[in-house]
């Protein structure tokens, strides 16, 4: 009997000299491909920086997608601000459910580090369907960042349920402004 995709088991791993060229196959649906960098250029583009983390997504043991953030840099000011720079699932497998089990892992690999403060991400304006699901997890968009064009929304990586935010949340009672978009330049020169 097939296990049931529901049943599967997600998780996050290194990207490895041993699938390497499989996460660099993953594919996007055609719509979808303006919206992200090509996995190779993501890779590519972590070997230059070290504060990036490239992840593949497993369902078992078949390679389902890729993801990449960036952990604070010791320069930034104000620390402990994470920046999520891919997400992609295979366009063989979207809509199973595995990019909600993946991206939930994120979220509790970076609200792991006790000095993790809030999480960016951007994405297209009219990518519509990337704004609901982060939106989903919490982030809501603080405005368009002028050099790329793209909408940045941003969650307090708090020790929170995802479900529920609320004054009880430590996120919630903060008193700190969230930094418009143009501040939300990296450290290292591009």
């Amino acid at each position: 009997m097939r296990k049931s995709e529901t049943q599967m088991k997600i998780t996050l791993r290194a990207v490895t000299r041993e699938n390497l060229d499989e996460v660099a196959d993953l594919r996007l649906l055609e719509h979808q491909q303006a919206y992200l960098a090509s996995n190779s250029y993501s890779i590519a583009e972590a070997s230059f920086n070290p504060a990036l983390r490239p992840r593949s997504i497993y369902a078992d043991e078949r390679l389902v997608g890729f993801l990449m953030y960036l952990v604070p840099e010791e320069c930034e000011d104000p620390p402990g601000e994470y920046g999520i720079w891919r997400f992609m699932v295979d366009a063989s497998v979207q809509g199973r459910g595995y990019g909600r089990q993946a991206f939930a892992l994120l979220m509790a690999e970076i609200r792991s580090d006790a000095n993790a403060r809030r999480i960016f991400i951007s994405y297209k304006p009219e990518n519509l369907k990337a704004r609901d699901f982060y939106a989903s997890f919490g982030f809501e968009e603080t405005g368009i960042e002028a050099e790329t064009g793209e909408m940045v929304a941003v969650v307090a990586a708090a020790q929170c349920s995802l479900a529920k935010l609320d004054s009880t949340c430590p996120a919630q009672r903060s008193s700190e402004p969230l930094p418009a978009a143009a501040e939300l330049q990296p450290c290292m020169e591009k």
